[in-house]
């Protein structure tokens, strides 16, 4: 028996469907070369269905740019629609830390000019004094430190909820499998560099279903 066939052989037929929804043979050919490209697209589709339970939300749209420049629109039931401009300068996952920091360089109320020059001039720490942190009421346990304009998202229990994590193999889960070390980006385009951590054998083993 080869070490791959080996590695898989308690793997049950849902683990197996479930690296499947987590990985494409392009994927993980792009995690062999360390540059793992995610389209705009792929952002904003998964943003929806993570919004799906937040009726303040109407909708949210990413808009990625050069040098690690995002830009949110949301459009919200309240305060009608938020833009906020920022830059990413921290994204980290492995088995110790799942974050991401992000600094708010500019932000205003689309519909409401006189309350968006007060808004625009206030950190988004005050903000957040004033107004409670609403990011930090959801159902994935995901929580949001918030330092003047820097803005830290601990995904982490995010993570550890996810089917990917489920999947153990050499006592290890699959979920720690990827290290993402950086981000940069494009116009369009968000590239994660990342390190594969589990070795040749499994990450053959992963791509045998593949």
């Amino acid at each position: 028996m080869s070490q791959s066939v080996f590695a898989f052989s308690f793997i049950s037929d849902d683990e197996e469907q479930i690296i499947k929804d987590t990985w494409d043979a392009q994927t993980l050919d792009q995690l062999s070369s360390g540059v793992v490209a995610v389209p705009q697209s792929a952002v904003n589709n998964y943003l929806e269905s993570a919004l799906e339970n937040y009726p303040e939300i109407k909708n949210a749209e990413i808009s990625v740019h050069p040098d690690n420049q995002i830009e949110a629109d949301i459009d919200t039931a309240s305060s009608g629609k938020v833009v906020l401009d920022g830059t990413i300068t921290r994204f980290v996952q492995n088995a110790d830390s799942s974050s991401m920091t992000i600094h708010i360089d500019k932000k205003e109320l689309a519909d409401r000019p006189v309350t968006s020059w007060f808004f625009s001039r206030m950190s988004v720490g005050l903000l957040t004094k004033l107004f409670g942190n609403p990011l930090n009421d959801n159902e994935y346990g995901v929580k949001t430190h918030i330092d003047g304009n820097n803005m830290t998202i601990d995904f982490k229990p995010f993570v550890e909820q996810s089917a990917l994590n489920k999947v153990q193999l050499m006592g290890s889960s699959l979920v720690d499998a990827v290290n993402v070390d950086s981000i940069s980006t494009d116009e369009g385009t968000l590239y994660l560099h990342t390190s594969f951590n589990a070795g040749s054998t499994i990450f053959n083993a992963i791509k045998s279903f593949l």
